[in-house]
């Protein structure tokens, strides 16, 4: 009896491994694939061969805009299967964020998108031509940044818009920020300081909304930024309704 349940404890064991090497295999040539390849290559990953994932799924081109300072950020989403064991497979969801400084690249960043069940995975690799951009970012927004700073945002997406999804529910806080409240001036004013170009949308209109009310008064500083937001007028992910992934420009 006792061999019998060792036995069984065992073959669990190493199915349980199995599935686990399955995953950090696909996961390792998946990332081996993306750091290695320019954007033309990554565009057409649905024709690689690869030895554990089995198929590329769900594959788009979200976004490539201009950012500050000569950067350009590329976004892809797509899904990749891998096996899970003899009779099935599973997939997982994958954003890759592609930086470019003036044509060249700098920077990528493979997010692994969370599940319940698991942690937030993310691996990234950076160039140091990159640090340009940091340099201006910190100088023009007055800020004292990293790198880990602009990950953490880039990140951290925010869709821009209100009504959003089946229930059309509007927004009342941000990152636990409530908005529509002059206390939290200072926040919004942090989020147009922001690397992540949705954030920076949010907080231009909150404070677009207390200027409007004569309630604040901005500073010098803080309005070159204001004014900065409007005349970059980027591409922004937004929504209609149900449908979200829209990107296009908020100011006419």
């Amino acid at each position: 009896m006792k061999f019998i349940f060792s036995f069984l404890l065992t073959l669990i064991s190493l199915i349980v491994f199995c599935q686990k090497n399955d995953y950090e295999v696909a996961k390792k040539e998946f990332e081996n694939f993306i750091f290695s390849s320019d954007s033309i290559k990554i565009q057409n990953i649905k024709n690689e061969k690869f030895e554990k994932i089995i198929d590329i799924q769900e594959y788009h081109h979200s976004v490539t805009r201009l950012l500050d300072f000569g950067l350009t950020e590329s976004i892809y989403e797509l899904r990749f299967s891998y096996p899970f064991d003899i009779h099935y497979v599973k997939g997982r969801n994958v954003i890759i964020f592609l930086f470019y400084l003036d044509g060249k690249e700098v920077g990528k960043i493979v997010d692994y998108v969370r599940y319940k069940d698991e942690e937030k995975q993310i691996s990234d690799k950076f160039d140091s031509g990159i640090n340009k951009y940091f340099v201006n970012h910190n100088s023009f927004y007055n800020t004292k940044t990293t790198k880990e700073d602009f990950i953490k945002d880039f990140l951290n997406r925010k869709v821009y818009g209100d009504g959003c999804g089946y229930k059309m529910t509007m927004i009342k806080k941000i990152d636990d920020v409530e908005r529509d409240n002059i206390e939290n001036v200072d926040k919004y004013i942090k989020w147009m300081k922001s690397y992540n170009p949705e954030l920076q949308m949010w907080g231009y209109s909150e404070i677009e909304k207390l200027l409007k009310k004569n309630l604040i008064e901005l500073e010098s500083e803080e309005l070159k930024i204001y004014n900065h937001i409007k005349e970059r007028n980027l591409f922004i992910e937004t929504c209609s309704g149900c449908t979200f992934g829209i990107f296009k420009k908020v100011f006419k």
